[in-house]
């Protein structure tokens, strides 16, 4: 069995905007979560600085995360996001290393 593909994503609101990406985030977070090939979806904010989110997320495999990434819950969300984005969304994949708990 392969591993999963864990994705780390970083989103940074601009500034004043940062209740517009917690709501797209959170409105959108049960369509992510329910996608084929999610095993796992958190949305997280940053304690220190409000304007940035942080996604962890599993994936069964590379197909599974680019199907995530055209379907429409997404799609859609992408011109608000360009509007609301400080910076482009920056997406870091990582493996699991054996002994992890995550």
């Amino acid at each position: 069995m392969t591993s999963p593909l864990n994705v780390v994503a970083i989103m940074k609101a601009k500034p004043g905007k940062e209740a517009q990406l917690k709501n797209l985030l959170q409105s959108a977070l049960p369509q992510f979560q329910h996608e084929p090939g999610c095993q796992a979806y958190a949305l997280l904010m940053d304690l220190e600085d409000p304007t940035r989110f942080v996604s962890y997320e599993s994936w069964d495999d590379e197909a599974a995360l680019q199907a995530h990434m055209k379907a429409p819950t997404l799609t859609n969300a992408m011109p608000v996001l360009e509007n609301i984005l400080a910076e482009p969304m920056q997406q870091i994949r990582l493996n699991q290393l054996p002994g992890s708990t995550v």
